[in-house]
């Protein structure tokens, strides 16, 4: 497989193109980057574009040619985050040869600001207040000029309307802390080449690394903390720096807290509380549903950091709704364990908490952890079944089939 990039200018901005070209695949595959109101120099190296669809060459299996130059600590870093994926996931992912036009070694300028992901919920949140405040004393990052929101993600492509509304939601606090807001446009996600609970940091980290030009470090919040880390997981401190190049460092941030703590935190400044958005799955993506599973959850953590009304929710929480709470899987369950946790550490009771860890309790059960791990197979396979890799899909079921058979044989612990 080969990547080519190319730049143009856009009425808004600036437009940045991947094409992957594969004689097994047609048409050729083009991903867009519009740079919302940029206009960058073309980039010194394609680092975080390998990094955009590393997963979907890992899954190919295909040497990647980059018609472009790399770093060698981008090419470094990407040889040890393979080996990791692979390692993880061998019946999904093999590790594929990088090869650039060029390994290059470029100069970095003394200002090394940081720029940091922005979407509005409680992880990027926790992560530009306690840096932009400087909360972390001589450790805290320079995150004093700008944060970047992607249009594309949790706000899709059909919606610009939501975005707009939901950068008038984030606006009071991004003022508070006088930062500016990037905008990057991209169809990533949506071309559906990758699993997103594998991949949407690698495609979050091309989406930073397209403002290297400008910004050294670049921050992203934390999903679990160190002492309940779920793995393989998208995001985690082992393989996020992984996704750092020559020009721009990747900061895994926050690992050190709980979900609940970071709200406990967030609660106390009255704006950052207010503008929070948590959200993916409602109609309205700018504003938080109220009842989906990670509404149902936030606003446990705020129940559990003794906030009974959170401002960013427009109706008080039906503690009822805790009862039917649905997770998905392992790091959703991961987060509500660690709820329990820190309201057993304040001594906190109620039905709620009761409630809570009879969700936990559901989820752990061998037949539930059994049938949930079929089904998040079955539904990877009729996504490459969906992709035309009839192929593929063969011989993962019959690397499943030997897989199953080989279980079978294990006698039985009494």
């Amino acid at each position: 497989m080969e990547l080519f990039l190319s730049q143009k200018s856009i009425p808004e901005g600036t437009r940045r193109t991947i094409r992957l070209v594969n004689p097994d695949v047609q048409p050729d595959i083009e991903i867009f980057f519009d740079l919302i109101g940029e206009t960058p120099p073309e980039p010194q190296v394609l680092d975080g574009f390998v990094s955009a669809i590393i997963f979907y060459a890992m899954r190919l299996g295909q040497p990647l040619r980059v018609h472009g130059p790399l770093t060698k600590d981008a090419l470094c870093n990407l040889h040890e985050f393979q080996e990791a994926w692979v390692r993880w996931k061998p019946h999904v992912y093999r590790k594929v040869e990088v090869i650039p036009s060029e390994i290059v070694m470029p100069e970095i300028g003394v200002d090394r600001r940081a720029i940091a992901a922005f979407s509005g919920g409680v992880d990027s949140v926790f992560t530009i207040m306690r840096h932009n405040r400087d909360h972390l004393g001589n450790a805290s990052y320079p995150l004093r000029h700008s944060v970047l929101m992607v249009h594309g993600f949790d706000i899709p492509l059909s919606s610009p309307d939501q975005l707009v509304l939901l950068k008038e939601r984030t606006k009071p606090l991004l003022d508070d802390l006088n930062l500016k807001l990037l905008t990057i446009r991209t169809n990533l996600k949506e071309a559906n080449l990758q699993d997103w609970e594998d991949s949407f940091m690698a495609q979050l980290a091309c989406c930073l690394h397209n403002y290297s030009h400008n910004f050294y470090y670049a921050l992203v919040g934390s999903s679990e903390p160190y002492d309940g880390l779920v793995l393989p997981w998208g995001s985690n401190p082992t393989t996020d720096h992984l996704l750092s190049g020559g020009t721009m460092r990747l900061v895994h941030d926050g690992a050190g807290f709980s979900r609940t703590e970071k709200v406990a935190y967030i609660a106390n400044d009255r704006t950052a509380s207010r503008v929070l958005k948590v959200c993916w799955e409602g109609k309205e993506t700018h504003k938080n549903c109220g009842v989906c599973e990670k509404c149902i959850r936030t606003q446990a953590n705020f129940l559990a950091a003794g906030m009974t009304r959170p401002a960013c929710f427009d109706a008080p929480i039906d503690l009822r709704r805790i009862k039917t709470i649905r997770l998905r899987n392992a790091c959703q369950c991961a987060e509500l364990e660690s709820i329990v946790a820190y309201a057993k550490a304040n001594a906190m009771t109620g039905e709620w908490l009761r409630w809570l860890q009879a969700r936990v309790k559901a989820f752990k059960s061998p037949i539930r952890r059994r049938f949930g791990t079929a089904a998040r197979r079955t539904q990877t396979l009729l996504m490459m079944l969906a992709r035309g890799e009839v192929g593929e899909v063969a011989a993962e079921i019959a690397r499943w089939r030997t897989g199953v058979l080989h279980l079978a044989a294990k006698p039985t612990k009494r």
